[in-house]
């Protein structure tokens, strides 16, 4: 069996790991203290905040068991669905409360559809009246629909997210999917006979990705409570992180980042945001 990705020790890819050791307690620490408070913009989302974060942390916990199984190349699915996953931190931090009504008429769309499809197939192991007492229990149509196009990753990308986030999640999605993308890992074409393998060409370690996506859902998730959490942690994190990117980016005959101002300023007496 091919082995993981390996990553000396001196390679600069390696500090990453504490910086991720250092994230992975902070959530469920935090929510064990008895000091959570949910910003007025966002009480009536706390459920779908907590469970999108806590999906994208353990899906991160995830992939970074399989590369430690030698199974990284599998883990696009669920890389895929961490970006995602991001991607909708940073809309119901943007969006607050105004996103449980677009929430709720996609889960009724969707829902509606696994309706049809189980009548469809004449399944007799699933009651359809109770399926319809589910959808009907949304009252989609009393929503507003308004938002309904954030329900598609375009544009929900196109009104929050940022350039560097779709060349990764449009990767992910050809490695998902049947496609070229999906083989070619599998086989080797050097001009002569192709090569079939049963272990992947060129596994990629994780720990990088866990620990950029990571990092991202828990500065997206402060903005979710008054007062903010995590800021002297998340500050020297920070820091380590461009600089480990930064060393990342010279080791491999790159350019360092550019990097954009981040404060994490506390709220305000009344729970404003004072920050820039």
């Amino acid at each position: 069996m091919m082995e993981r990705m390996e990553v000396s020790p001196g390679d600069a890819r390696r500090g990453y790991e504490p910086l991720l050791r250092q994230m992975q307690p902070l959530y469920s620490k935090f929510m064990a203290s008895g000091q959570v408070r949910w910003s007025a913009a966002h009480d009536r989302v706390a459920h779908l905040a907590h469970g999108w974060f806590t999906r994208c942390e353990r899906s991160i916990d995830a992939i970074v068991v399989l590369d430690a199984t030698q199974l990284a190349e599998q883990a696009a699915p669920i890389r895929r669905s961490i970006i995602e996953h991001v991607l909708a931190l940073k809309w119901i931090a943007a969006d607050g409360n105004a996103v449980l009504g677009t929430v709720a008429r996609g889960h009724a769309f969707k829902a509606t559809k696994r309706r049809d499809a189980v009548a469809d197939a004449g399944w007799t192991s699933v009651d359809l009246d109770d399926m319809q007492e589910t959808i009907d229990a949304i009252e989609a149509d009393e929503r507003d629909a308004h938002g309904d196009s954030l329900l598609h990753y375009t544009q929900r990308w196109r009104r929050h997210g940022d350039a560097h986030e779709l060349p990764g999640y449009l990767a992910e999605c050809e490695k998902a999917h049947p496609s070229y993308e999906s083989a070619a890992a599998y086989f080797a074409d050097a001009g002569g006979p192709v090569s079939l393998l049963t272990t992947p060409r060129e596994p990629i370690w994780q720990v990088p990705f866990a620990t950029t996506h990571l990092l991202e859902a828990l500065l997206v998730m402060r903005g979710v409570f008054r007062p903010r959490p995590w800021k002297n942690e998340l500050g020297a994190i920070l820091d380590g992180y461009r600089n480990v990117t930064d060393a990342v980016r010279v080791q491999d005959g790159l350019t360092p980042v550019s990097w954009p101002p981040v404060r994490l300023d506390e709220d305000g007496p009344d729970g404003t945001d004072n920050s820039a």
